[in-house]
């Protein structure tokens, strides 16, 4: 992860959670909405995880530099996934309804340049979960 798209991700994760809209809120909705066979995984209060998704996304953006610092916690995240029927092939679901709702919230402000650098970041730590919950198996 290079300076340029730490900086990127950083300023355009600031403008999302800016919005009145919650980022963890309107990424929920395109997942059931494009995948609405994985809803029955979501058994806890929905406005509940809304909020634990746009915190753990603030937690490991604020941790960009030091990424390696908070490794151990992004593996036991992808082990913890495992116990709620994630699967690795949902991995890349996520990912495309990530990009699909911060293009959604940051409208204009969202470019090629942008999408390119939460490509990469999200490949990291979707590499890094599916790895680490593979050593479960």
């Amino acid at each position: 992860m290079n300076n340029r798209d730490m900086l990127i991700i950083k300023n355009s994760w600031s403008q999302v959670i800016a919005q009145p809209d919650n980022p963890g809120e309107v990424f929920y909705k395109q997942l059931f909405t494009t995948a609405p066979y994985l809803i029955p995984m979501f058994k806890s209060d929905m406005e509940n995880q809304h909020s634990k998704f746009s915190a753990m996304i603030t937690y490991m953006v604020m941790h960009l530099q030091t990424i390696d610092d908070i490794q151990s916690e992004i593996e036991a995240m992808g082990k913890r996934h495992v116990h709620y029927g994630v699967e690795p092939e949902h991995y890349a679901l996520v990912g495309k309804v990530l990009i699909t709702t911060l293009k959604t919230i940051l409208d204009e402000a969202w470019n090629a340049e942008t999408e390119d650098a939460w490509t990469r970041l999200y490949a990291l730590w979707s590499t890094s979960m599916i790895k680490a919950a593979a050593e479960l198996t």
